[in-house]
């Protein structure tokens, strides 16, 4: 039986060891990182934690509204056991009526029946080694890289904070990418959080006068590497930043069995981009159920919709 469960009720560590066992095991659906990202999160559980799917939510104008939340690509039903479309089917429809609009992506394990889109992400087998790797990309990236590595421009992990967060504040502001202060909070926290766990690597890279014109953050769990967040500023983009680090990242954990998570891209742009180191689309559900009606349109068009 599916069960909703308010966020106090729920067994922190049958959830966490119920993510552990699954296939997908993402790091996003952890207890601790629903925590740090979501305003709240309750959910659904199947059983005895043998199937469960996070619910985050915020409140606008006094309505509960579930939408996935910064930094947190993909969510939905998590178990040990196969998911089959059915199951997902069923845990979509013990989603509360309380919450009036949804608005969440799926893994790229829950196939689904009812009404979903699809949204791209592109991911790298680093199953082989860095030379087989390297060997795929695209051959003008390889060549910037090559040109790169004879700058006199360093790489240095473990970035401050302070640091990552005036370089992505800079490109957030020259860029307009719409960072909100909200999500930036979450993000420091992040960073502070995934440091002490040792599950986030953050690499830079500094220009020949010592500044830091490149960083990258990247998340791991057992399988897999996230690349959360990147920036440069326009000395990063000339002395080719972002690929030298994403290489250096590729180097680092080439032959041990993981997965590049790119994290995206339905931006074309950046898709071309990441498809030149030779990744793959791997493309995940989004299901969406709309309840406002004809009496909400302010909410909705604060929503976007």
């Amino acid at each position: 039986m599916i069960r909703y469960l308010k966020n106090e009720d729920i067994d922190s560590s049958k959830w966490d060891a119920c993510i552990h066992s699954s296939s997908p095991s993402l790091l996003y659906a952890y207890s601790w990182y629903l925590d740090l990202v979501c305003d709240e999160w309750d959910a659904l559980i199947l059983d005895d934690y043998s199937a469960v799917m996070p619910l985050p939510f915020t409140r606008k104008f006094g309505v509960k509204l579930s939408l996935q939340p910064p930094f947190c690509q993909q969510l939905g039903v998590f178990s040990s056991e196969a998911v089959s479309a059915n199951m997902v089917n069923d845990f979509i429809q013990n989603i509360p009526a309380h919450f009036r609009w949804v608005s969440l992506n799926l893994n790229y394990h829950n196939h689904v029946e009812v009404a979903t889109r699809k949204k791209a992400n592109y991911v790298l087998d680093l199953m082989p080694d860095y030379e087989s790797v390297f060997g795929n990309f695209e051959s003008s990236l390889r060549r910037g890289i090559r040109k790169a590595k004879k700058s006199s421009c360093s790489l240095l992990e473990g970035i401050d904070v302070a640091s990552v967060l005036d370089l992505l504040d800079h490109q957030n502001k020259a860029k307009n990418m719409g960072i909100s202060a909200g999500s930036r909070q979450k993000l420091e926290r992040l960073i502070q959080t995934g440091t002490q766990k040792g599950v986030l690597l953050s690499v830079g890279m500094y220009s020949p006068v010592n500044h830091l014109c490149s960083v990258a953050l990247i998340l791991h769990d057992k399988q897999r590497l996230y690349y959360m967040i990147g920036a440069s500023d326009d000395m990063g983009r000339e002395y080719q930043g972002m690929p030298r680090i994403l290489d250096h990242v590729i180097q680092k954990y080439a032959g041990q069995g993981y997965t590049l998570d790119f994290e995206g891209s339905e931006i074309p742009g950046v898709a071309t981009f990441f498809r030149k180191f030779g990744a793959k689309n791997s493309p995940y559900p989004s299901y969406e159920r709309q309840g406002f009606g004809p009496l909400n349109p302010l909410l909705a068009k604060k929503l976007g919709h």
